[in-house]
This record gives structure tokens, sequence and C-alpha cells, in this order.
């Protein structure tokens, strides 16, 4: 048998190298050739294989997230609030973890930076197994359109994913910026200023906004070098409206601030 020149079996080697690039098709008939020699045919066809197994077994690796979000997605529609014919009414948390405060006075303006917590339960949520959580944007669930009245189209200054527990409660806690020109000063030199949320088109009979704490968290919170915090609360409410025969539900924070 003529032998083969060391051009002849760097040609045939990179003929396999291209071929690689093929899914499935390694062992063409481009391999077999008179230039190729049975022992070189044998490990180049090994390589091939052990190539396209391990090819295989990358592509049919599920992440431990997988199932749930297959499951809970299945059925869901993102436009129908989670009330159901035993459990009409979807009860709503509410909070806020003060970040930063400033005060303008010649404005009677307060503006607030805060992580607005938001809590429910979605029954169509739940899964079985594990993760106990997984993550969710927020365009491909329902959310309760909590705004801040008066302001009603401030935007979070980032929109974080959702978490979704199996159980079907969810956690969003967008950062944002908020402000408020309801604010008055008492007699004794204590500013106080009110924000009001509460859902824009959900009723008492859809929605119960309660809040998660009884006062503004200031565990985050920075301190104003000209005005400090005196007290906080968050305090709900029930009203009708002119525009509206329903009840509506929404929660005022105070923040009381005095100069230094």
């Amino acid at each position: 048998m003529k032998k083969k020149t060391l051009g002849q079996v760097s040609r045939g080697i990179y003929l396999m190298k291209d071929m690689l690039l093929c899914e499935g098709y390694c062992l063409s008939s481009i391999f077999v050739s008179e230039r190729m020699s049975p022992k070189l045919f044998a490990v180049l066809a090994l390589i091939c294989v052990l190539w396209l197994e391990n090819t295989n077994a990358r592509g049919t690796v599920h992440v431990r997230e997988d199932g749930a979000i297959a499951q809970v997605l299945k059925n869901n529609d993102k436009y129908a609030y989670p009330g159901t014919t035993e459990h009409p009414i979807v009860k709503v948390w509410h909070g806020l973890s003060l970040e930063k405060m400033d005060y303008v006075g010649r404005k009677s303006k307060m503006t607030i930076e805060v992580w607005s917590e938001l809590k429910w339960n979605d029954p169509r949520l739940t899964w079985t197994g594990t993760p106990a959580r997984i993550r969710l944007p927020l365009s491909v669930i329902w959310t309760p359109d909590i705004v801040l009245y008066k302001h009603p189209n401030t935007k979070p200054l980032f929109n974080p994913n959702v978490v979704v527990s199996r159980n079907g409660d969810v956690v969003l806690v967008p950062d944002a910026k908020y402000e408020t020109e309801d604010c008055k000063q008492k007699n004794d030199g204590v500013i106080e200023c009110k924000f009001k949320f509460g859902s824009w088109t959900y009723g008492a009979d859809e929605i119960d906004l309660q809040a998660i704490s009884p006062r503004v968290t200031l565990v985050t919170y920075t301190e104003n070098a000209e005005y400090e915090i005196v007290g906080t609360s968050a305090v709900r409410e029930a009203r009708k409206y002119d525009c509206c025969p329903e009840t509506y539900d929404d929660i005022v924070y105070t923040i009381q601030i005095k100069r230094r």
C-alpha cells in the first residue's frame, strides 16, 4: 500500500475538524478516502462519536427552575387578577422602607427614595417539588396597580423580577422615588408630609390593601443633614370617590421631620 505523506494526513485531519462542525454528519463519506489509513479513520471515528455523545448530553440538561416555571406559566393569564370564585378578594400588603429623604421648605415638597414592598398570593402560581422559589419578570404575571395618588405616573427606578414561592406567595420590591406637596408645618416646628397609595382600578371588593407595618421602615435610611425624622406612621383608610360607586382602600404614610 502506498505510504501517506504528512501533508495527506494533515488534510484528512482538517477535513475531520470541518465535519465536526456539522451536527450528525461526522461519518460522512468524505472521511473514507484512499488517503486515510484504517487506523487513522478508527481514531477519528471514535473522536467523532464521543463528541456527538457529549453534544447530545449537553442538549438535554435542565436547570432547577425549568419544571416549576413551565408549570406556573402553562395556564396563567397575566391580564386576569387572581381572585377566585371561593376567594374573590385578593389581599395585597404594601410597605415602604426609606433610604433617603429631602425637603424643600420654599416649595413645601418632600422627596423620598424607598424600597416599595408589595406582597400577595396568586393561586395559579403554585407547583410541587423543588425549587422552593422562582424569579419571574413582571411582564409575565398579574401585578396589583398600586400607585401614589396625585402622582400616578411615578415610575420605579428599576423593574426587578418578582420572587414567587411554590405556595403562590409573590413578593415585589422595586426601588422608587416619590414626592409630595401635601406637607404642613405644625406649631411645634414639626413638618408633616403625607404619601397616599392605593389601587388605581381595583375597589375594595377585589383588592384588600393592608399595611405591612404601622410605620415607615428606617433600617436602611441615610440621615438628612438638615432635617431629622421625628416620627412616621402608616394608616389604612377606606373611602369613596365621586367617580365610582365602590369603596377604595388606601394607605397613608406620614413622615414627620424637624430642622436640626
